[in-house]
């Protein structure tokens, strides 16, 4: 009987220890994914290498360009149900379904199949979503902005935002809002220096941007007369050669009355903070958000005391010799190596399979150039994360692996060992001497 419950306490005891590698297995997969994260995550310099890598700062006008010209010329552009059109078919997703919120999801699909005409009434209504052109005519951006090419966006947007000036203007950004997560209590504020823009807005890089777009507009009818006094009426269409002495001498004055309204200074919060978009009061936190945060990067960071605390209990259980002791303590590790490596790889192959949708599933408002190098700059992010998971995972499989093998260098010696000959058994002790007690004769024969 006591043979029996020793066995049966010898095995809930290395059940125990089995579980107990179990949750070092799964911890320290969590615990080096999340100080990697506190280390390389939480870091600008990581963001600011990236942007530098992908050239972000080179690209970036033409990138811009793109987009507001594609914002400029949606698809569909012209298209209206004057004309005999269909432009519900080509607003997008948000759109269409204001559209048919608005108008109810019978009549939403009898339009957009085409099996009626709308009424005057259901134009209205798609009109405040967006679809088709508004009731008055009025919105969206300036016609002179709409003939402009994409070249053309790229050359002025060049010309007014230097590489060098986004590069200091976006590092400071970044720097900012890192120095915000670090130091809870201190204002929301991520300013941008305007000064060097407005410099380069009023000075000669000012007046050809706004020459490139004059460039770009119809010619004027031949009785045209620009106007000083109406800024706008400068960019209305392209004045006749013995005019452009009149026109450029009227650029930069008008420039200076824009500068004048940008601040030497931009707060990006500003708006969300007048706004309250930045209050969590009715969160009920415990404490601010970067307190929160504060709290558990330390946590974060003592974390892989956890492992440790795990296997000593795997020591204190079933070690009893340094054999089970290096096996015991090798195989949780091998297992974590592996289960580090794959995850590493998991995330590496996921990023690519996910971008890969996201690219089949582009909205027409994201040109792909915009979206390629988001894309690049999160790859660059994610793959450099992984690399350095996968590492970790890698020298933690060779730990596991070493220990491993010298239990089993261990337990191949002492096989090999004969057996200690038992000592010889102490000779028998010697009889005793037998005495003769039978009775003698006297006398000279005996």
């Amino acid at each position: 009987m006591l043979e029996f419950l020793g066995a049966v306490f010898n095995f809930l005891i290395r059940l125990l220890a089995f579980l107990l590698c179990l949750a070092f297995l799964f911890t320290i997969v969590i615990v080096l994914l999340l100080v990697n994260a506190d280390s390389m995550l939480l870091s600008p310099a990581v963001y600011q290498n990236a942007l530098v890598r992908e050239r972000i700062y080179e690209r970036l006008p033409s990138l811009a360009a793109e987009q507001i010209h594609m914002s400029m010329h949606p698809p569909g552009e012209g298209i209206t149900w004057e004309s005999g059109g269909n432009p519900l078919q080509y607003a997008g997703p948000e759109a269409q379904s204001c559209a048919m919120d608005a108008l109810g999801e019978p009549t939403f699909r009898d339009i957009l199949g085409g099996l009626r005409p709308p009424t005057e009434v259901e134009i209205a209504q798609m009109a405040d979503c967006g679809v088709g052109s508004s009731p008055d005519g009025e919105g969206g951006p300036p016609e002179f902005f709409k003939v402009l090419t994409i070249d053309q966006w790229g050359l002025i947007l060049r010309t007014l935002l230097p590489a060098d000036w986004l590069q200091g203007q976006a590092e400071s950004v970044l720097n900012q809002a890192f120095e915000l997560l670090g130091t809870p209590g201190e204002p929301l504020r991520l300013v941008i220096d305007m000064r060097e823009f407005k410099d380069r807005l009023t000075g000669p890089a000012g007046t050809d941007a706004v020459l490139q777009v004059i460039q770009a507009l119809p010619p004027c009818d031949p009785g045209y007369v620009p106007d000083p006094s109406n800024p706008e009426n400068l960019l209305e269409c392209r004045p006749p050669d013995e005019l452009m002495p009149l026109v450029k001498s009227e650029i930069p004055p008008a420039l200076e009355e824009v500068a004048e309204q940008i601040p030497d200074e931009m707060d990006l919060l500003e708006e969300a903070r007048n706004s309250g978009a930045l209050s969590l009061e009715g969160l009920d936190l415990p404490a601010g958000p970067r307190q929160l945060l504060q709290a558990g990067r330390t946590i974060v960071r003592l974390s892989p005391i956890l492992c440790i605390v795990i296997l000593f209990l795997v020591t204190l259980l079933v070690v009893r010799s340094w054999r089970s002791f290096f096996r015991w303590w090798g195989m949780p590790i091998l297992a974590a190596g592996i289960a580090v490596v794959v995850t590493a790889i998991v995330i590496w192959l996921g990023l690519d399979v996910l971008i890969s949708i996201g690219r089949e599933n582009l909205p027409d408002t994201i040109s792909t150039g915009l979206f390629d190098t988001g894309a690049g700059i999160l790859v660059f992010i994610a793959h450099r994360y992984a690399l350095v998971t996968g590492g970790e995972g890698i020298l933690l499989g060779f730990i596991g692996l070493g220990l491993v093998l010298v239990s089993f260098f261990i337990g191949r010696r002492k096989r090999g060992q004969p057996a200690a000959a038992p000592p010889p058994a102490p000779p028998p002790p010697a009889p005793p001497p037998i005495q003769d007690d039978t009775p003698r004769r006297s006398g000279i024969f005996g």
